[in-house]
Formats: structure tokens, C-alpha cells, sequence
């Protein structure tokens, strides 16, 4: 709901008082949540629902924050320095989402009903991101007289038709939507099938989850680093990406047998054998959730690179304030998609069946990711370099 105000902000104002105010911001979100947890007269309803109200914010600062994030760049960093940028960004944005994941599930385990422990790590984290934000250079407003209106809100009629008259920037901006549709899925999706399906602890599960971030970690450098050749990267990242989702599905279906580990936690084991100690099955899973990620980064980082660089320069915040509220659409049908998914399996085979085969769902999302691997080309930034209209104030 607040992307196409962030892309408002970043062109109206500076980016780098929108990061640092964003950043500011954060430490206050995340301290509302850990008086939450530390009020014990709340109710568990009461709790939940002021928790969802810290989600929400924590939504609108991120949808705020995204696109000056992503817009600065271009004007801190000369082009040919985008793409190695863009792959320590990308890095580092996904190890920071990977790894909370992993964590929370480690934290379930270990510190159980002091979850309030986790807010203090939070605001510390919040408070580190903060102070390093003031050590950005400042970037003038690239258009200072812009007026907000209604549209600014969702689409702006100068983006809408930008986006209609040049297909390469459409089809990147709906590319980058499905892959972020698809980490939504995958994200929900690993952990039921390391749980519920193949009874994994959360550890051995967080592991899983771990692997993809270790991977797209490496597929970032690689696509950021590897210097030319950079729009080839998208094909070999899409075409990995439909390999490892049906091999995830494979293993998920237990006809590859099923882990030895299932039903062990850190009742029973350590987390060292957790980490460490695991059959053929489980490691097969592990280097697949690895290359999954090796794909996502390779496949991610030239496309981010192509949607900064190819918007007009007073365009360039509310273009990636669409993108960034196309991304969050995605986001959520991700949500629905699982759920549908659920539902339809409890129907045709049982109340467990969204659990049991949760594999499907992995299998829907390589036949989802073959069309792009097979027809998707990033384009040439010159496809959509024009001079654009007189931006009205």
C-alpha cells in the first residue's frame, strides 16, 4: 500500500534522508515489539494482534524504505560499477532474510518462551543499521518540486506509460514479481516440507533454509562479479531454478526414501549432529536448497541491475516504487497460492495431504518457472533508453 509513496519520497526528497529516517525509524518499530513481549498482563490475543500491528509497520517501513534503497545506487555508483554493487546489495539483503529465518528456528528451540531476547538482538541490529546509514553520502532530490497526488499512490500515469510503451522494462518489472513470488512460496514451503513432511526438528530445518542462503549469497558474487556476459546469467539462473524445484520435489516425495533424522530434536541430539550429522537423503536436500540459492542469485542480480539503470533519472523512484509494489503483490499471492494449494490437496486426499505432499508444491513451481527459462531474455539497456515526457509538478 506505501510503495508508491516510497517511490514519491525518493524522488522528491533526497534518498539518503529517506534511508536514514527509515533507518531511525526501525529501532522505534522494533521497540514496540519488545514492549510487547515484555507486558505480561497481555492476553495471547492481545499479544498476537499488537505483534501483527508491529508486522504492518515494520511492511509500510520497508515499502518506504525499498525503493530509495535500490534508487540511490545508480547515483552513488558509476553503470559499470552497478552489477558488483547490485551483488553485494542483493547478498546481503537475502542473507539478512535466509538467516532471520534460520535463526528464529533456532531460537524456537533454544530459548522457547523468552522470545523477548530476540527483539533486544533486533534492536541492537536495528541500531548497527542505523548508525552505518549516517555514513552515506548525501545524493541531491531529483525533482524537488514534485506535488503528491492521488496517483502517486499506486501508479503514476507518467510510470503506467512508460512501462506500456517499453515491453523489455514491463516484462523485467513482472519477472522480478514472479521471482519474488516464487521466494514466497519456497520460503513457506521449506519449512513445512523440512517439518511436517519429512519430520525434521526446526534445526535440521533452519539448516535447509540456511543452504539457500548460503547459495544465494554465492550467486550473487558470481552474477555481481563475474563482470560481462551478465544477461546470460538469468537463463543459467532460470534454468537451475526449475532443475532444483523438481529435484526439492523428488526428495520431498519420499520415493528417495526418508531422512534417518526424522523425529529427532535437540531433546535428543545435539545441535552439532544437527548441523553435521545426516544421511544421503537430508545432504541431498541440503546441496539442492544450496544450488536453489545459487540460482536465485544469479538469475535476480542482472535483472535488479536492468530496472535501476533503464528508468529516466526523475523517474527512477516512483518506477522502483511500482516495482516494489509489484514485488509485495506478489509477495502476498504467494501467501494465497499456498493456501489454494493446501486446500486443494486436503480435498482430493485428505485432511493431512497439504502436509504429507507438500512436494507438489515444489513440483507446480518448476513447471511455473519453465516458461521464463525458456522464452525470457533480459534485454539490452538500450531496448528501453528514450528521452521521456516533461515530468508534470
Amino acid at each position: 500500500l506505501f510503495s508508491g509513496l516510497g517511490g514519491f519520497l525518493s524522488d522528491r526528497i533526497s534518498k539518503t534522508t529517506v534511508i536514514i529516517s527509515c533507518k531511525a525509524a526501525e529501532i522505534g518499530i522494533v521497540g514496540i515489539g519488545l514492549a510487547v513481549l515484555l507486558v505480561p498482563s497481555l492476553s495471547t490475543t492481545t499479544t498476537l494482534a499488537a505483534l501483527i500491528f508491529v508486522l504492518a509497520l515494520m511492511g509500510t517501513h520497508s515499502a518506504v524504505f525499498s525503493p530509495s534503497k535500490y534508487g540511490v545506487l545508480p547515483e552513488l555508483f558509476r553503470a559499470d560499477c552497478l552489477l558488483p554493487v547490485n551483488g553485494a546489495v542483493q547478498m546481503t539483503t537475502f542473507l539478512a532474510i535466509i538467516f532471520g529465518t534460520v535463526c528464529a528456528g533456532i531460537a524456537l528451540d533454544l530459548i522457547r518462551n523468552q522470545l523477548w531476547i530476540s527483539s533486544v538482538i533486533a534492536i541492537i541490529i536495528a541500531a548497527l543499521g542505523t548508525a552505518s546509514s549516517l555514513l552515506m553520502p548525501h545524493v541531491p532530490a531529483a525533482e524537488p518540486t514534485l506535488q503528491l497526488r492521488p496517483e502517486n499512490l499506486v501508479m503514476p500515469r507518467l510510470v503506467l506509460q512508460i512501462l506500456l510503451r517499453n515491453r523489455p522494462l514491463l516484462m523485467a518489472v513482472l519477472v522480478y514479481s514472479l521471482f519474488w513470488f516464487l521466494g514466497g512460496v519456497v520460503q513457506m514451503g521449506i519449512n513445512t516440507l523440512g517439518e511436517a513432511a519429512l519430520h525434521l526438528s526446526r534445526t535440521r530445518t533452519s539448516v535447509l533454509v540456511a543452504g539457500i542462503g548460503l547459495g544465494i549469497a554465492l550467486g550473487c558474487l558470481l552474477a555481481g562479479f563475474a563482470g560481462r556476459g551478465s544477461r546470460r546469467w538469468t537463463v543459467v539462473g532460470a534454468w537451475l531454478l526449475v532443475t532444483t524445484l523438481a529435484a526439492a520435489a523428488l526428495l520431498g516425495s519420499g520415493l528417495c526414501g526418508t531422512p534417518a533424522s526424522a523425529g529427532r530434536d535437540l531433546r535428543t541430539e545435539t545441535i552439532v549432529s544437527s548441523l553435521f550429522v545426516c544421511d544421503l537423503v537430508e545432504w541431498l536436500l541440503r546441496v539442492d536448497m544450496t544450488i536453489l540459492g545459487i540460482a536465485a542469485g544469479l538469475f535476480v542480480v542482472p535483472v535488479q541491475v536492468y530496472l535501476q539503470a533503464a528508468p529516466p533519472a526523475e523517474l527512477k523512484g516512483r518506477v522502483l516504487g511500482v516495482q516494489n509494489l509489484m514485488t509485495w503483490i506478489g509477495i502476498l499471492l504467494s501467501a494465497a497460492f499456498s493456501l489454494v494449494v493446501g486446500l486443494t490437496l486436503k480435498a482430493i486426499a485428505g485432511p493431512a495431504a497439504d502436509k504429507q505432499h507438500q512436494w507438489v508444491l515444489f513440483a507446480l513451481l518448476a513447471a511455473m518457472m519453465l516458461p521464463v527459462a525458456v522464452f525470457y531474455r533480459l534485454p539490452a539497456l538500450a531496448d528501453v533508453s528514450e528521452p521521456t515526457t516533461e515530468v508534470p509538478h
